[in-house]
């Protein structure tokens, strides 16, 4: 029978479960940038290397990169050897194609007369994105990188598949203990929805407010 404490012994898998998803959109931020602004400014083919990745990123499914980097690289990348840190390097890396995505949509979305204006006071085309572009594209992204932290954390549940001891492994942990089939699993759903309608819903309701207060609308 699935009572309070079990509830409780569901929550020690939360810690494990925010650390891979925000380790892996810190590593998913990082490959992001750089890709969107690649395509932005295409030079020396880079934006081809930029295309090849997201396509490759988002055409196979997440836990297929988990399990090549835990099972299939460990003996050649030592650190892929920890299941933590496969999970979390085979979300970050399907998270750079997808941020890419949301930067490249929000630069897009701020208009190249604003870059004509910058150039025409003095700036490099690369000091107006820096100084102009690049911090408006961000505010307009924050919706897209709320939804995209949230998906991460959904998708974080796949590290069970690896071992490692996060919400959806300790909920089957008390599966099993319990025999109850339904209330642990519908336990970690509501904690799922708990860790990630706020977050979402806080990064939306700050992109708009940034966008009203700058005239981003």
């Amino acid at each position: 029978m699935f009572t309070f404490n079990d509830f409780l012994f569901l929550l020690q898998g939360v810690p494990n479960t925010l650390a891979i998803s925000f380790l892996s959109f810190a590593l998913g931020f990082g490959l992001g940038i750089p890709t969107a602004i690649v395509k932005q400014f295409p030079k020396y083919g880079l934006n081809y290397v930029a295309d090849a990745y997201i396509k490759l990123m988002r055409g196979i499914p997440v836990l297929v990169f988990m399990l090549l980097f835990h099972f299939g690289m460990a003996g050649i990348v030592p650190l892929f050897k920890s299941a933590f840190l496969s999970a979390t390097f085979a979300l970050g890396f399907r998270s750079g194609a997808f941020q890419s995505q949301i930067f490249r949509g929000a630069m897009n979305s701020v208009g190249r007369n604003q870059m004509m204006a910058a150039v025409s006071l003095g700036m490099t085309r690369w000091q107006a994105f820096r100084h102009v572009i690049l911090p408006q594209a961000f505010i307009v992204a924050l919706p897209g990188l709320g939804s995209e932290i949230a998906l991460l954390i959904k998708d974080s549940s796949y590290a069970f598949v690896l071992g490692v001891l996060e919400l959806t492994k300790y909920s089957d942990i008390v599966r099993k203990a319990t025999r109850s089939f339904f209330f642990p699993y519908l336990a970690a759903a509501i904690i799922y929805i708990l860790i990630t309608f706020p977050i979402a819903n806080y990064l939306d309701r700050m992109g708009s407010r940034l966008k009203s207060r700058y005239g981003l609308r």
